[in-house]
């Protein structure tokens, strides 16, 4: 019995890890295919300026300093690069910020709390932007506008390319990578070492947004910063969407679908921000992208449904893969390395002799060798079938990619960070120990947000609204 239900519990893993097998591969064409153009190079300063934006939406800067941080970014990287044709502008909640950010001459447009619209939160400040824009003629093509957030923080490269882009007249809106070295290690150390994965993700990001996909449909995401969209198309489609917590989800959605295949593209301009200073941040962050896109998938399209919906799967099903096989190492392992400290003295009373001791400790290391190994997926493959051993080939292709994605994308925060090479290399050996508790705290939130959203809808209460929780910046 017990041999029956270890073996049905081996299979149950290995049917979990097998479904993240597409996107594993995935991964890496994406990587492959997208590695030179992820990050705009060879950038020259061709002087056609447009109007650019800068639109920085925040509950309050008052109370969020790092908002003071992004602004300062804006104008020096604009100052280097010698481009005046730009304007900052602040959305806000907190009507302090006038007198507060009066030292930075940058627009402040306090969203009023009359404003009525079916959006919620950033989507309902986002809308209040636009029709501000409207009234001041501002949402025509010669403008752009440029989405940040609050903790954004801009270079002159990104200044560089999001004038390129807009130069070669690619598209109507466009993405870029986002980095989280910001504040890096005032942060979690689980939450921090997280963001790692998200630089690599971005790779696929390029293909969603230039449609390099094998099933053409409109992009699965959308960062809600690092965003540059054309004022006039943003005027066409607004933000009023309703209660959804993923309203930048849906604005690329609808983007696609009424000005083509073509209308985005990839800026490859950089943008700079922190990682989630705390787990609970981390936690609320995930579960708001995922029960965003639970309440988008039934605007969606059949096949982009099935898409977004086969996406979500994988999320769910990693946290259950992820701890299935926590909970299997453990209960083969933990008795091998008991094993290992437990020894026979051999001598009389309580007296041990220090030689009984060193023999006892490796007759233990070569017997929990032993075991180990027997129980190793090394061991399983000598032993294996055609199948089998070819399953198991599949199964160490995932996690090898899964280390790798930790790595580069750790890789690709740290460099724009003021850390220490010595510091940097200590990060990249804490990522690759702590990899399966990392990956237990990323896939969690899709776990639980699924099963919320499942819960709450079937309790026939109409369309559930859920809270927007704002995290530390």
């Amino acid at each position: 019995m017990q041999n029956l239900q270890e073996t049905l519990l081996a299979g149950l893993l290995t049917f979990l890890w097998l479904v993240n097998i597409p996107i594993a591969v995935l991964a890496v064409l994406r990587f492959i295919t997208n590695r030179n153009v992820f990050i705009t190079s060879d950038l020259r300063r061709i002087r056609n300026d447009p109007k650019i934006i800068f639109q920085i939406t925040t509950r309050s800067a008052t109370k969020t300093p790092v908002v003071k941080r992004g602004i300062r970014s804006i104008i020096e990287s604009c100052r280097n690069v010698e481009y005046e044709k730009f304007k900052i502008s602040v959305i806000t909640d907190d009507p302090s910020d006038n007198s507060d950010l009066d030292e930075f001459g940058c627009e402040v447009v306090v969203v009023p709390k009359s404003f009525k619209t079916s959006a919620i939160k950033k989507g309902r400040a986002l809308q209040y932007a636009l029709l501000h824009r409207r009234s001041h003629e501002e949402n025509k093509k010669q403008i752009w506008i440029y989405h940040m957030d609050d903790e954004s923080f801009v270079t002159t490269q990104t200044i560089l390319s999001l004038l390129k882009f807009i130069r070669d007249g690619k598209g109507v809106a466009s993405e870029g990578p986002i980095f989280y070295p910001l504040k890096f290690e005032n942060a979690n150390i689980l939450t921090a070492l997280a963001e790692s994965i998200r630089p690599f993700t971005c790779y696929d990001c390029v293909s969603q947004m230039t449609n390099k996909v094998v099933i053409k449909t409109p992009p699965l995401h959308m960062h809600g910063s690092n965003l540059l969209v054309r004022s006039d198309v943003e005027d066409s489609i607004g933000w009023n969407f309703g209660p959804t917590l993923a309203e930048d989800q849906l604005f690329g959605y609808l983007v696609y679908e009424k000005y083509g295949s073509n209308s985005m593209g990839w800026h490859g301009g950089i943008l700079l921000e922190q990682p989630p200073l705390n787990i609970k941040d981390h936690f609320m962050q995930r579960r708001r992208w995922v029960l965003g896109s639970l309440q988008n998938v039934d605007k969606f399209s059949v096949v982009h449904r099935a898409k977004l919906s086969y996406k979500l799967m994988t999320y769910f099903l990693g946290f259950a893969a992820g701890l299935l096989s926590t909970i299997l190492s453990i209960y083969v392992n933990l008795p091998i390395v008991l094993s290992f400290f437990t020894f026979d003295g051999g001598g009389t009373g309580n007296s041990i002799a220090s030689g009984d001791i060193v023999n006892s400790l490796m007759d233990n290391l070569n017997l929990a060798f032993q075991q180990f190994y027997s129980n190793s997926a090394l061991h399983n493959w000598t032993t294996a079938g055609p199948i089998e051993f070819a399953t198991g080939l599949l199964l160490l292709f995932s996690s090898l990619i899964w280390l790798f994605s930790y790595q580069l994308g750790l890789f690709q925060n740290l460099r724009f960070s003021q850390i220490s090479i010595s510091k940097k290399i200590l990060f990249h050996f804490q990522t690759l120990l702590l990899c399966p508790i990392i990956g237990l705290v990323e896939t969690f939130p899709a776990f639980y947000s699924i099963i919320e959203y499942t819960f709450r809808n079937n309790r026939n209460e109409g369309t559930p609204v859920y809270d927007f929780y704002v995290i530390e910046k």
